[in-house]
């Protein structure tokens, strides 16, 4: 058995799904007008976009290690599965008074969900490498 087998699919997939609902729960949630800085790393693009796409990188991240994914099939799954969770939880967005749909904040959730599916792409490289 592999290391990253340890603990029993239920959970896993039970713990993939309360971040789902912590996603869901932040993203519906009204926030104080100012409450996260407009520069971000490297100031580059807003925090918000840096918040939305590690997320996304660990849903994505999480999806996979939960349906144990270790093709590039069920990876790719977990990558979409994550991509439309965010894009989803925009167009919930856009019908909330004190929240806004934006495509920006979509392609940080898709950019996160690919960069999550590609780290663990490369963990399970490496764990059946060096086992």
């Amino acid at each position: 058995m592999s290391r990253l087998d340890t603990q029993p699919t239920s959970r896993r997939r039970l713990a993939v799904v309360a971040y789902a609902v912590v996603i869901l729960v932040a993203s519906v949630s009204s926030t104080p007008p100012g409450s996260l800085s407009p520069s971000g790393v490297l100031g580059l693009v807003g925090l918000d976009k840096w918040l939305h796409a590690l997320g996304y990188a660990g849903f994505a991240f999480g999806l996979a290690f939960a349906v144990r994914g270790g093709d590039r099939h069920e990876i790719w799954v977990a990558i979409a599965g994550a991509s439309v969770y965010g894009i989803g939880i925009e167009v919930v967005q856009a019908g909330l008074p004190y929240r806004a749909f934006s495509v920006a904040d979509m392609g940080a959730n898709v950019l996160g969900a690919v960069v999550g599916g590609l780290l663990w792409f490369g963990v399970t490289r490496a764990e059946r490498r060096w086992g």
